[in-house]
């Protein structure tokens, strides 16, 4: 039903759907039910993942690489290339999220953040708001990683970046989108020309 079928006053609201519930917890998730009334009926009820948020990261260097990374995801069974993001912490501020993510998976040190707004990824399944940051003019350094977490690095000249994301095979969609507005808002250092990326691992797809 689209909003222009609801009777005035009857459209859907934060108000009107009460209290949600927790239905499962986890230390990383939480999935809720919130009944959500519908004109003529009793409603139904609406199971969402319940999230802190988190921060996303583009990191380039002065000389035009983009500092992506490669991680594997077991939900689409494949290695991902993206870039440097994580969860909010309690009493972290995305901005913190997003120097500590960047450290934390490059081992680069952010002087300067621009911010490019923020991406609802799944907004029919999940509240999760991904705020993103471009990180310019930085150098890779070590990595200081979870026990048991593998990432591998994915630097990319950002021509090749952008060609990916463009044409559909950089498939994480936070990542693409802050690569497609910081070269909109002319944040992204011309291509370097002759640069090169890291060739891919066998059974490893973009």
């Amino acid at each position: 039903m689209t909003a222009a079928q609801y009777p005035p006053g009857t459209e859907p609201s934060a108000q009107r759907h009460g209290s949600s519930l927790t239905a499962f917890h986890t230390p990383w998730l939480t999935v809720r039910e919130a009944h959500v009334p519908e004109p003529g009926g009793p409603g139904r009820d609406w199971y969402y993942v319940d999230h802190p948020g988190c921060a996303l990261v583009l990191p380039v260097t002065a000389d035009g690489t983009l500092l992506l990374i490669r991680s594997w995801r077991i939900a689409v069974r494949r290695w991902c290339l993206e870039a440097p993001a994580g969860r909010c912490e309690p009493g972290e501020t995305p901005r913190e999220t997003a120097v500590r993510e960047l450290a934390e998976e490059t081992g680069a040190r952010a002087e300067v953040l621009h911010p490019l707004g923020s991406v609802w990824p799944s907004s029919g399944s999940s509240n999760e708001e991904v705020h993103l940051f471009l990180a310019p003019s930085v150098a890779p350094g070590q990595p200081r990683l979870d026990h048991g977490e593998v990432i591998l690095p994915g630097p990319l000249p950002v021509e090749e970046a952008l060609e990916l994301a463009t044409g559909g095979e950089l498939q994480d969609a936070p990542t693409a989108l802050a690569l497609l507005r910081a070269h909109r808002r002319g944040l992204l250092p011309a291509p370097a020309h002759g640069a090169a990326s890291v060739p891919l691992a066998q059974g490893e797809p973009r």
